[in-house]
């Protein structure tokens, strides 16, 4: 049981460190304006809802690659010993 809190105590960790990169990318996209982003949200008809969108999109697919990555990293840790890797 105490492999599987483990496991789940590092995959919620990676879920919450993904959404904050996700954001965080995803908001520096917006305020260096990298292809004009900003300014087509700026003109479109709800601004605030597109860019919540965007945002909470980028952070759940950034959540969702980091808790898989850290997931399967924990899962295969200790795989490689005995088989002759280094």
């Amino acid at each position: 049981m105490s492999a599987d809190r483990e496991l789940l105590k590092n995959a919620v960790l990676n879920v919450v460190m993904g959404a904050a990169l996700g954001a965080l990318f995803m908001a520096s996209l917006l305020v260096l304006n990298v292809h004009d982003i900003s300014h087509m949200l700026r003109h479109s008809t709800s601004p605030a809802t597109v860019t919540i969108i965007l945002i909470a999109g980028a952070s759940t697919y950034f959540a969702f690659g980091a808790a898989l990555t850290g997931i399967h990293f924990a899962i295969m840790g200790g795989s490689h010993q005995g088989r002759g890797y280094r």
